[in-house]
């Protein structure tokens, strides 16, 4: 797999390991792709949700909360 953006590993920092393998996916397509970033909306545990979004730039991440 290759090295994920540095946005990436700092929004991964402190994050407990369930949480960290629902995202790696997202962050993993989002690299393979290597075009857009990650919008992550929610207020985290179950009501989360990660997506790649083409309005953000590569390497960024975007976090909303409702």
């Amino acid at each position: 797999m290759e090295k994920l953006p540095a946005e990436y590993e700092h929004y991964l920092l402190g994050k407990d390991e369930l949480h960290i393998e629902t995202i790696m996916p997202i962050f993993r397509e989002s690299v393979a792709e290597g075009k857009y970033g990650v919008h992550i909306r929610g207020l985290g545990g179950h009501s989360e949700q990660a997506f790649v979004d083409e309005t953000v730039p590569f390497g960024k991440i975007k976090i909303t909360v409702p």
